[in-house]
């Protein structure tokens, strides 16, 4: 298992999970979601084969419209 930070938050995770795993444990829809990792941003095309580590800062950021 590993630990990560997810919005402040602490969470226990297999090891290997990927952060399309995450956002389907999460049930969180990726499309509308930016996915930020120990501050750099994870390309939508990158979220199948990018795992996350124990100790990761993770950040999902929901876009919002609004005026």
């Amino acid at each position: 298992m590993i630990t990560i930070h997810l919005n402040g938050e602490l969470k226990q995770l297999p090891e290997s999970t990927s952060i399309n795993d995450l956002l389907a444990s999460v049930e969180a829809n990726g499309n509308s979601l930016a996915v930020v990792v120990n501050e750099h941003i994870i390309r939508p095309e990158e979220r199948s084969t990018h795992c996350l580590h124990d100790g990761d800062v993770v950040e999902l950021l929901m876009f919002a419209g609004g005026g």
